[in-house]
């Protein structure tokens, strides 16, 4: 398909410019293109050099003229900064592969989404392109969300898929058409912090790996909850890293972590499970935190999003019959006592299973 656009194409989007790229960019695609972030996900060479970005300006006209490719630079509209690279690749009929990467200064302010929704719109009606597909590898969750909320689905994982440096990963498959409306497609919508002056709730970050090692080796955690033991820096960084966001990702459960809101230390965690329309709270309180009301906090708060902005109708709460501690929090926190549940959950240290005393909150009528 030939494109119906000179190599002078100019789209604005806000406070985003893209444009084709133009002699004097080689040296801002250069550093782009040579972090070392953007390297581990995309298959430009490594080290980037400026006589690789000037190959690919020079080129870059041809692909246009044959239909292609037609890359743009992302720049801020205002100061003309190089903010990122978005792209249509592998073009064929009405068919088309979405690309991008972003500028470290760029990341975390939704450029790369904002780029991505602008170049759909811009296909899909000037180009009369009817699918869009996106192929991220597993693992790079940010590149994930910026799909995800620029309206691509997933549909599925393809195994050993040809990635970067010529290796082979699992990558997501994600298609947008042409009919799909651009909205987040994530199962579970994104989280805004939450707070009530004392403990804020937010998303993990990659850098409360070490506390979460440090509060989750704890051996009153482990008692109670079927933490790995021994807790390990490299199993909460695991935790923040793959897990949290996995689960996410697939809608099965929730994860945030609770902080102190003045200074930002991490005080604990609280989850939801998600599963048959019904949710369920879970947390933990870092040993330096205990006696603070923390869970109780952190309980309000989570089940409070959970019924008011998840629209769930029910949520609930189970504590170990031997676990007083966790019976006060969710008493403290609103919850009913139901009963007990017989043998519900296996014990997390030795054979058999616990009695759990089961507590609910549900959305009002």
């Amino acid at each position: 398909m030939a494109i119906p656009f000179d190599h002078g194409v100019e789209i604005t989007a806000g406070r985003l410019h893209l444009r084709a790229w133009q002699a004097g960019d080689e040296p801002a695609m250069t550093r782009l293109l040579d972090e070392p972030a953007v390297a581990r996900w995309t298959p430009h060479p490594s080290p980037y050099r400026l006589q690789d970005a000037a190959e690919r300006i020079a080129g870059d006209a041809g692909h246009w003229s044959a239909g292609t490719r037609a890359e743009l630079a992302v720049l801020d509209a205002v100061s003309g900064d190089l903010l990122g690279i978005v792209g249509l690749y592998r073009m064929t009929g009405a068919d088309a592969e979405v690309g991008w990467a972003s500028a470290a200064a760029a990341r975390g302010r939704g450029v790369a989404t904002d780029a991505v929704a602008a170049l759909c719109r811009w296909g899909f009606a000037a180009l009369a392109l009817e699918r869009l597909e996106a192929q991220v590898e597993v693992g790079n969750w940010a590149s994930r969300r910026v799909a995800e909320k620029a309206g691509f689905t997933v549909e599925g994982t393809q195994r050993g898929a040809p990635g970067p440096a010529g290796r082979r990963a699992d990558s997501w498959l994600l298609s947008r058409l042409s009919g799909d409306p651009e909205r987040d497609t994530a199962r579970i919508p994104a989280y805004a912090d939450r707070t009530d002056g004392v403990v804020t709730l937010r998303r993990w970050r990659s850098t409360d790996g070490p506390e979460v090692g440090r509060a989750c080796a704890d051996p009153e955690t482990a008692r109670w909850l079927p933490v790995p033991v021994p807790y390990t820096a490299e199993t909460g960084q695991q935790y923040v890293d793959a897990m949290v966001p996995g689960l996410w990702a697939d809608g099965a459960a929730a994860n945030v972590a609770v902080v102190d809101a003045i200074s930002g230390a991490l005080l604990g965690a609280i989850g939801l499970t998600l599963r048959d329309g019904i949710g369920e709270v879970g947390y933990w309180t870092a040993p330096w935190a205990r006696g603070r009301g923390v869970a109780t906090r952190a309980a309000v708060l989570h089940t409070d999003w959970a019924l008011q902005v998840l629209g769930l109708p029910r949520v609930e709460l189970l504590a170990d019959v031997g676990n007083l501690g966790s019976q006060r929090v969710a008493e403290r926190a609103g919850f009913v006592c139901e009963g007990v549940a017989r043998a519900l959950r296996p014990l997390p240290r030795a054979a058999g299973r616990a009695d759990m005393v089961v507590y609910a909150r549900v959305a009002a009528p």
